[in-house]
């Protein structure tokens, strides 16, 4: 009888064991789910980041091709791209969220980001660490200092609280 009591004290204690363990992996997977959702953009997020603004150069006479002196998609994806790279968690161009799946096209005077059109000057505003995002931006040789010798003008504001919607009611309201 005393070692069929010990199986079932051990049976008990495994089992009591299995949902210790079970109850800590469903807290990490309910931070990890969370995590996607803000990642994706399915839910509004609010932190500290940075404010990198790009526009257009000032017309130099020197210079008889336009595209010498506008901010280009491809200066709006350096941007983006360095500061994913930084850990941002979300990014948005002109307040309009950033996910997966978005793509973005220069359409003359304006980018187009997901079939919607904003004018220069553009904001991208990303939520992570201030610090590390801004100084990211600013290495030496870097994204900040390739957009200059491209004849824009860069302003970095950083530390200041970013808030983005989520990704479904700015496409539910059109924008």
């Amino acid at each position: 009888m005393r070692d069929e009591l010990d199986d079932k004290q051990k049976a008990v204690q495994e089992f009591e064991r299995s949902v210790a363990d079970g109850e800590e992996n469903y807290t990490v997977y309910a931070r990890e789910a969370e995590e996607l959702r803000r990642f994706l953009g399915l839910v509004p997020v609010k932190g500290q980041g940075l404010k990198v603004t790009l526009e257009d150069g000032d017309y130099m006479a020197d210079h008889v091709n336009p595209n010498d002196y506008i901010v280009h998609e491809s200066h709006v994806f350096q941007v983006i791209n360095e500061l994913y790279l930084s850990g941002a968690e979300a990014i948005a161009v002109n307040g309009q969220r950033i996910h997966g799946n978005s793509h973005i096209i220069c359409t003359g005077p304006v980018i187009t980001v997901d079939g919607i059109q904003h004018p220069a000057p553009f904001t991208i505003e990303a939520i992570g660490s201030p610090e590390v995002l801004t100084a990211s931006m600013q290495l030496s040789g870097g994204v900040q200092d390739q957009l200059v010798n491209d004849n824009l003008t860069v302003t970095l504001d950083s530390g200041q609280v970013i808030r983005m919607p989520a990704l479904l009611s700015e496409l539910d309201t059109g924008g």
